[in-house]
């Protein structure tokens, strides 16, 4: 498969935000291979990786305009799940599943080293991070046989990892992280840590506010009760204000609960009063109080910090990132689905 043709505008959705209309383009770009994409970083405008099945990861030097195609060698039959860029040749990745591993290069994908492995049957990791400074990371993983939540932590950029998972509070039955985007765990001014749980009676936020020393945990309203339901991503504009979204991915057009947001650091959270138009998958911040949540069966917009949302695409992804300044965006889906959102 050639992949998605390049340059032709989808959509545009306009709306008047603090006096200001904003207008987003969604622009399909090609891709060089079929894989279903859930991992992606984007590093700035021009630097983006993602990662997904077959063993494969992508990357692009040029803002999309052409994507490099890397098959992890050795790794062919395993589903990146989740990958952090530092520049177009520092990179980490993580496979969903047992073997567990985590992979780093620093030479563009030309080649990877195992930094991690378990072998464990219950190994199964969802999410990988570093705090700005890119010292100290983080992956967080399903319950192990001791009971905890695997917390792999590095204090040397990435190079050794060591669970801390003991740190956690405990899980409750079936509790567990969704690795379907790689947006469960985010942080803020290198000392702030939130996690998002799902598959138990309720779903959780667990939270650190000095490096994952300690942590605590907080109930959310988000729909939960089942293995398929809770916190699919979470999105923080600042320490104190966040967003949550989720649902049942069994019923990708079910929109009852899948948003909540707080405005006090995760302590206490509110259900949106208009929902998303489904699951929803992934979140990012774009700006100010404007978010944009994917999912499977579409795209949706919040201007207000997640109090109310619009829909403004029916094309469905399962991740979306935007750069720092809130410029550009990047959603990955199925079968090597790229776009390109670019806010005006």
């Amino acid at each position: 498969m050639k992949g998605l043709y390049i340059y032709f505008t989808l959509f545009f959705w306009s709306v008047s935000i603090f006096g200001q209309t904003v207008k987003i383009d969604l622009v399909a770009q090609e891709s060089p291979i079929d894989a279903h994409f859930r991992g992606l970083w984007v590093v700035n405008e021009s630097i983006i990786w993602a990662s997904g099945t077959k063993g494969s990861v992508i990357k692009t030097l040029d803002g999309g305009k052409t994507w490099q195609k890397i098959i992890v060698a050795g790794f062919e039959d395993k589903d990146f799940r989740d990958v952090v860029a530092f520049d177009d040749k520092k990179a980490f990745i993580i496979n969903a599943g047992s073997p567990a591993y985590i992979l780093k290069t620093e030479d563009g994908g030309v080649s990877w080293n195992t930094v991690y492995q378990n072998e464990s049957p219950k190994a199964f990791l969802d999410d990988i991070g570093f705090y700005d400074h890119k010292k100290i990371g983080f992956v967080f993983g399903d319950p192990d046989e001791s009971g905890n939540f695997v917390l792999l932590k590095s204090n040397n950029m990435g190079d050794s990892w060591e669970n801390t998972g003991n740190l956690l509070p405990k899980p409750q039955e079936n509790e567990a992280g969704f690795a379907a985007s790689g947006t469960i765990m985010r942080f803020k001014n290198n000392k702030h840590i939130w996690i998002g749980t799902g598959g138990g009676k309720e779903s959780r936020v667990l939270y650190s506010g000095d490096e994952g020393k300690t942590w605590k945990s907080f109930s959310t309203p988000i729909l939960s009760g089942k293995n398929s339901q809770g916190i699919f991503s979470m999105a923080f504009k600042d320490k104190n204000n966040g967003i949550a979204v989720g649902g049942d991915y069994t019923l990708p057009n079910e929109s009852g609960k899948t948003a909540i947001y707080t405005k006090n650091g995760g302590k206490t959270w509110n259900i949106s009063k208009s929902m998303p138009s489904g699951y929803r998958s992934s979140i990012s911040h774009v700006k100010k109080d404007i978010y944009v949540c994917v999912g499977t069966n579409g795209t949706d917009m919040s201007k207000d910090g997640g109090k109310t949302w619009q829909n403004i695409s029916s094309e469905g992804f399962n991740t979306v990132r935007f750069t720092q300044n809130g410029k550009v965006g990047w959603a990955v889906g199925n079968k090597g689905k790229i776009f390109k959102l670019t806010v005006n």
